[in-house]
């Protein structure tokens, strides 16, 4: 059954209104945000097609997402989709395929953010209009944890105050468990006190001794600690959890028990996976019935947002309030102990130490507080952390609070650059999601193992051949990389470039052989080579030191590599690439006619009958008529949208020899050839459903084209065109013509 609240907040959906703030402690089943949503999309009630469930922490995404697989697989009957964004390019590409279909996307702050301001991380530039279109309209935005991500939450909020043209819904929603001052936030009732089961877990005291430690003391504090309150409590499952990854590294390291993991967000989405598999089960809320097996799962606040985690006993580095608060969280979550206990340790940094991630001025603040509230007698005193004691104590006495996090103005100049997405300008966009802190800009680091054999002039080479994706990196502080790799060459943009000059937000690609990584994740004293997980999310595979004379097709099913069904192969420097053959061979080569008229239908239904984004479908490819193009797509007598050609040696061939000059696009042509009457709108969908001409349009190999579609006011025109439709409005229509494309592409393909 429901909790009050979660009634009131399905009430309040059902009348077309939403709370500004959702305040609900941890425990409190803020998740079911998710139960709403879905409820709402089965009786019918208007909410918009896409719940984004926003996570500052990536390696949490998982457990959100299974808990909306697993409400949808109640129902037979649900046609609900649930995403992950990971950033890869064999990620499920439904929500983008699918747009009109409700779907529940699972994602960070970077993957969130990055797409909604057109600079998608691990999107192409001339994809990131399509993204920006569908995060930013008929969208939901659920930010869990908002305290802790306020830099997006005000760059969200300056985009709702920009979106004045738009006319497709954009919903914001922030979520946390720490005390809000926000008017019209939903917080619990009278009636969810009286609840028993949430009785049961706001009333559950957790009592926390307070210790000190020295710097050079504090990681065997930590792990005596640990074995303390399994000896004399008889805990299972321990949390240990620490302020930075290498505290963290070195905790895990010290621990003399077989049965221990690491919890960090330094780690690579395959590793993660392996863990989580055989990890979550045992530790989650509910598994206490199962008998659990004693563990120490030593980890880094990354459990502190949105993590199911249960612990019998937790262990804590002294951090701000806030964030103790979300760790104890953890502890007892569902109340079924009663009484549990803990230990904060506070390492008493000297002077010419500083914590870069709260800050030394704020831990002994709160160190000082703590102190003063603690109770009980004598060496006995303890500080309750149970939910409703600490509100207690706070409203006693206020805690020391953090500085708000500086986030620059999202200005229309700003916006301006960032639509401007080919040729792209420049924005560094990571202010707008994590503030001006130095200490939360990070990179993403790629290992891969065809690189160290050759020599570094040819990297860039070898790694463009297939780019590296999000989904192979392991995500990691900028000055952490900077200072581990000092002056080692890397791959950056495909360019070879020092470790010195990388910047935030960047993928780093390095060699296998530079180490720095185990199966537990980040570990800058390992020089043993990373395994090069690469192949598990492209496309395109590397074979790596194979030649054309091997069995492809064995080595790719010992790879376990089973979404290339017909391998063509072709020879790089590090060996071979083998992709997937086209279906689309000889009499499998697509009309014209027929790709138009079925594109325009499926045009139809994503934009429930648009006549604008229909025009423009039906005219987006009409451009192909041109005798070069269809001498490039092999066609005789009848135009041809898609070419019969098997390979992309064949059609690199053709486009050779066809008579196209270098940098010609047919959906120039295509808009040249429009009737002069065509609205701007229309002329303007047709001429970027491949994402160029968005602000600037094209000239090389165009000077005919550029002068009947007068270039030299075409930027005046997506001007004017982004101030009468909003800028994510715009966007959003280019999505429904590209997705009709690609969609309609999409059958061709899996019909061949």
């Amino acid at each position: 059954m429901p909790f009050p609240w979660q009634k009131k907040l399905a009430t309040l959906i059902s009348n077309n209104k939403r709370p500004k703030e959702l305040f609900i402690p941890t425990g409190a089943g803020k998740t079911a945000i998710i139960d709403v949503w879905m409820w709402a999309h089965s009786q019918g009630i208007k909410v918009p097609t896409r719940l984004f469930y926003i996570i500052d922490r990536r390696i949490l995404v998982d457990s959100v997402s299974e808990y909306a697989e697993s409400l949808i697989a109640k129902d037979d009957n649900n046609t609900i989709n649930v995403i992950r964004l990971r950033g890869g390019q064999t990620e499920d590409q439904a929500w983008l395929m699918n747009p009109q279909t409700p779907t529940i996307i699972v994602c960070t702050v970077d993957q969130l953010g990055s797409r909604l301001l057109f600079r998608g991380y691990g999107v192409s530039n001339n994809v990131s209009p399509i993204h920006a279109g569908l995060v930013g309209n008929d969208a939901f935005l659920v930010l869990d944890e908002a305290h802790i991500s306020t830099p997006l939450l005000q760059t969200l909020n300056a985009i709702e105050r920009f979106r004045v043209q738009e006319t497709q819904p954009l919903w914001i929603l922030p979520m946390t468990a720490t005390p809000t001052k926000v008017e019209d936030a939903l917080c619990l009732s009278d009636d969810d006190f009286a609840h028993p089961v949430l009785h049961q877990r706001l009333y559950a005291n957790k009592n926390a001794i307070l210790e000190k430690a020295s710097p050079a003391n504090f990681v065997r504090s930590m792990v005596d600690a640990a074995k303390w309150v399994r000896k004399e409590h008889s805990a299972a499952v321990i949390g240990i959890i620490c302020n930075t990854a290498k505290d963290a590294r070195q905790i895990f390291n010290k621990l003399d028990s077989s049965r221990k993991t690491l919890l960090t967000g330094r780690i690579r989405q395959s590793e993660k996976d392996q863990q989580i598999s055989t990890l979550l089960p045992h530790i989650t809320s509910g598994s206490r019935s199962l008998s659990r097996e004693p563990i120490y799962v030593v980890a880094t606040q990354t459990i502190e947002v949105g993590a199911d985690l249960d612990f019998d006993a937790i262990i804590t580095q002294n951090a701000p309030i806030d964030a103790l608060r979300q760790r104890f969280g953890r502890l007892d979550r569902l109340g079924e102990l009663g009484e549990s206990v803990a230990v904060i340790i506070h390492k008493d940094l000297g002077k010419d130490d500083e914590c870069y991630v709260y800050g030394k001025k704020l831990l002994k603040a709160t160190w000082l507080w703590l102190e003063k509230i603690k109770s009980g007698t004598g060496k006995c005193k303890t500080v309750n952390f149970g939910i409703m004691a600490m509100d207690q104590s706070i409203k006693k006495l206020a805690p020391p609070e953090r500085e708000p996090i500086q986030t620059p103005e999202l200005t229309p100049y700003i916006l301006r650059k960032l639509r401007q997405t080919q040729p792209v300008i420049p924005v560094d966009i990571a202010p707008f999601l994590h503030g001006d802190v130095v200490e939360n800009a990070t990179v993403s680091v790629v290992w891969r193992a065809d690189l160290y054999d050759h020599p570094a002039e040819h990297w860039a080479d070898i790694v463009n051949v297939v780019s590296p994706v999000l989904a192979e990196a392991m995500p990691c502080p900028l000055y952490d990389i900077k200072r581990w790799l000092k002056d080692k060459m890397v791959i950056v943009n495909n360019t070879l470039i020092s470790a010195k000059t990388i910047k935030a937000g960047d993928i780093v690609v390095i060699p296998s052989e530079y180490g720095g990584y185990d199966n537990w994740g980040w570990e800058p004293t390992s020089t043993t080579p990373v395994l090069d997980v690469g192949n598990q999310y492209t496309k395109v595979i590397r074979l790596i030191n194979c030649s054309e004379n091997d069995d492809i097709k064995a080595i790719l099913n010992q790879l376990n590599i089973t979404h290339i069904t017909s391998p063509v192969s072709e020879i790089y420097r590090a060996g071979l690439l083998v992709r997937d053959a086209n279906k689309r061979v000889k009499d499998k080569a697509v009309h014209l006619s027929e790709h138009l008229t079925q594109c325009s239908e499926v045009a139809a239904k994503l934009s429930h009958n648009d006549p604008d984004i229909i025009a423009s479908v039906e005219n987006h490819d009409i451009g192909k008529n041109d005798l070069r193009f269809q001498r490039m797509l092999g066609a005789t007598s009848i135009s041809l949208a898609k070419s019969g050609h098997r390979s992309l040696v064949a059609r690199n061939q053709a486009l050779k020899f066809c008579g196209l000059p270098k940098g010609w696009r047919h959906e120039l042509n295509s808009a040249a050839l429009l009737p002069p009457e065509t609205s701007n709108l229309i002329r303007y969908l047709v001429a970027t459903h491949h994402g160029y001409a968005r602000t600037i349009l094209p000239y090389i190999g165009h000077e005919d084209l550029w002068d009947k579609l007068d270039g030299e006011s075409w930027g005046g025109m997506t001007k004017s065109l982004n101030e009468q439709y909003g800028i994510w409005g715009l966007a959003y229509k280019e999505a429904l013509v590209r997705l009709s494309d690609w969609v309609q592409s999409k059958k061709e393909q899996d019909n061949a």
